[in-house]
Parts: C-alpha cells; sequence; structure tokens
C-alpha cells in the first residue's frame, strides 16, 4: 500500500499546512486568507477513506467473533491511546504555563474536569465538550476513528452477508451528512460543521467499500499516472474556494485513484521515496499542534512579531523539527508502547 502511505504522508503535511499557513500575513488578512483557504481542513476526510479501506483491508477477516474483535480493539487502542495521552498531558501543561505567565490569551482550551475526562476517553469528539476549545484540538478526529472502528465490526457483518447493502449505506449516510451541510452553505467550513461521526462515517463507508468491490476498480485506465492531476486538481480546487461538494468529490476521486494504483501494480520512483514517510503521519498528525502553538504562534508572532520572510524560515524550521520530532515519537515511544499493549494478555 506504498501509494497509500505517500498520499497519508502528503495529507497530513497539507493539515499541518492548513494550521500554519494564517502566520504567514498580517492579523488582518487571516480571517480572509483562512476562510479562502479552508478547504485544506478537507484532508481529513481523505484520512477517514484511507482508514476505511486499509482498517477493511487488514481486518475483515479478523473480527468474526467476541475474543477478534477485543483483538481488534487492543491493537487500536496500542496503536493511538499512548501518543494522545502524552500529547495530551503536555498540551494541559503548556497551556497552564501559558496562562500563568498571561491572562491575555486566546482560545484557550476547556479546563473542566468533564471535557478533560472525556478528551483522555477519546469520546470528545461527539460527546457533550465535542464544541469547546479542547487541548491538541485535532484529536477530534482520533475520537471519531474510535467511534468508527466499534462500528467496524457491524460494517464487516453487513458487507460479508448483505454486500449490496454497504453501497446503500454509504450513500444514504452521505446524502443525510450533504442535507445537514447544505443547511449551512457550500464553503469548505459548512461541511465540516457536520457533526463529526456524521461527517467521517459515510468517507470511511467509501474506503471500506473501496475494499469490498476492489475487484471493480480494475476498470479504471492508468490510475497511478491519473493521479497527481487529480491531486493537483484537488489543491487548485481549495485554493480558488470551490464549494465543498467540489472538494469532497475530488478527496473521494483521489482517494480511489490511490487505493487503485496500489491494486494495480508497484509504485514509481516518486512514491517509493515518499511513501516509508507515511509511517508518520499519526506522530506528525499528534505533535504538530504544539510545535505549532509554541514555534510559531508564541515565539514568531507574539514575541518577536516577525514579518513574511523571517517568518517563513521559522515555520521551515518547525516544520522540520515536527518531522524530526515524529520521526524519534514513532521509535522511542509509539512502538515500544504499541508492543507493550499488543503484548497484553487478559486470559488466564
Amino acid at each position: 500500500m506504498m501509494h497509500l502511505d505517500a498520499m497519508r504522508f502528503f495529507a497530513s503535511a497539507a493539515i499541518v499546512l492548513h494550521h500554519s499557513h494564517e502566520f504567514l500575513v498580517p492579523p488582518a488578512q487571516r480571517p480572509e486568507l483562512q476562510h479562502r483557504t479552508y478547504g485544506l481542513a478537507l484532508f481529513v476526510d481523505l484520512f477517514f477513506l484511507i482508514s476505511g479501506y486499509v482498517i477493511a483491508r487488514v481486518y475483515a477477516g479478523r473480527v468474526g467473533d467476541v475474543s477478534h474483535i477485543l483483538r481488534f480493539f487492543q491493537r487500536r487502542i496500542g496503536r493511538l491511546v499512548p501518543l494522545h495521552w502524552l500529547t495530551l498531558v503536555l498540551s494541559m501543561g503548556l497551556w497552564a504555563g501559558i496562562l500563568a505567565l498571561t491572562r491575555s490569551a486566546g482560545h484557550v482550551p476547556n479546563f473542566s474536569v468533564a471535557c478533560t475526562v472525556q478528551t483522555a476517553l477519546l469520546i470528545h469528539g461527539w460527546a457533550s465538550c465535542s464544541h469547546e476549545i479542547l487541548f491538541n484540538g485535532v484529536t477530534w478526529s482520533i475520537s471519531v476513528e474510535m467511534a468508527l472502528y466499534v462500528m467496524f465490526p457491524a460494517i464487516v457483518l453487513i458487507a460479508n452477508r448483505w454486500r449490496m447493502l454497504l453501497p446503500a449505506l454509504t450513500i444514504g449516510f452521505l446524502l443525510w451528512a450533504a442535507t445537514v451541510a447544505r443547511s449551512y452553505g457550500l464553503a469548505a467550513q459548512d461541511w465540516t460543521n457536520v457533526p463529526a461521526v456524521l461527517r467521517a462515517l459515510p468517507t470511511f463507508l467509501v474506503g471500506a467499500s473501496l475494499h469490498f468491490w476492489g475487484g471493480k476498480l480494475k476498470i479504471l485506465p492508468a490510475p497511478a499516472v491519473l493521479l497527481l492531476p487529480g491531486l493537483v486538481a484537488l489543491l487548485i480546487a481549495i485554493f480558488t474556494g470551490a464549494s465543498w461538494p467540489v472538494q469532497l468529490t475530488l478527496v473521494y476521486c483521489v482517494g480511489t485513484l490511490t487505493v487503485a494504483a496500489d491494486l494495480r501494480g508497484g509504485p514509481g520512483k516518486w512514491v517509493g521515496k515518499v511513501a516509508p514517510l507515511g509511517q508518520l503521519t499519526y506522530s506528525i498528525y499528534m505533535w504538530h499542534s504544539i510545535f505549532i502553538l509554541v514555534i510559531v504562534n508564541i515565539v514568531g508572532d507574539k514575541i518577536l512579531h516577525l514579518n513574511f520572510w523571517p517568518m517563513l524560515a521559522l515555520c521551515g524550521l518547525c516544520y522540520g523539527l515536527i518531522g524530526f520530532g515524529s520521526y524519534l515519537s514513532l521509535i522511542l515511544i509509539e512502538t515500544p508502547a504499541r508492543r507493550w499493549v499488543d503484548g497484553l494478555s487478559f486470559r488466564r
């Protein structure tokens, strides 16, 4: 799945850009820039699609009974929760320090016990605190992922017994989510206003359907060749402020072409070079907000008041530190923690 790994890394880089590029312009211009490029947030939807495909491909035949389902949950917890707890504690400590030094900080996370517990348990993306500002706020999507994992055994059961029902459910949930989004409008922000699980579920089902109906993808001509133009078209749609139906359709096209390219054969040269970086995706996603908050927001913007070129250089330094820190996180924290959790046995 090297095309998928390469696309995961590209999507994570797009999310990092989404959360940092506003600091390259003066504060007065930031709302307009954020509004025009908000479609970068839809790369999270690409993550949901890729997750649906990968989880279905790896685990579709391994959730047939209670013991296998519990093992599936154990492995998912081992992959996601240790780093989540670490970044949660660090984020709480960081914000406590910021508030101790200044009372003028904006967008302060909710320190309430209820929201902190919900965040720790990864239910904050859909529970009562879903609309609050939370520590390391990008973890809302990890919370939604956990909800999707709970649904996954039922998705596999439906796909195995009533194969045609899976695409029908996908279309039904997508139409429901689209109806909710249309009630807000057609800007990219309006799609992200859809309740998190409802936003993610149809896209996750699209990914799962690509696994269960993967044989149909063979009719796509030269998917690896079409993948780069599709990605360029998506970026053009984002930076020109196209409506969310256009952007989301292109997200689905890029995801489908990526899967089809992996099913068709070996990767090209650029894919082979980028794909190993896909292992850093979760690390980048979990760490980047903390790095950007400290280096770009606090130091570069609030303390030094840097203009474009110095801020661009500082952003480059920040991106490099995110990559290096993510590599160390994968090797020294995530992999040992995952192996420890996976090795736990609950049988007598």
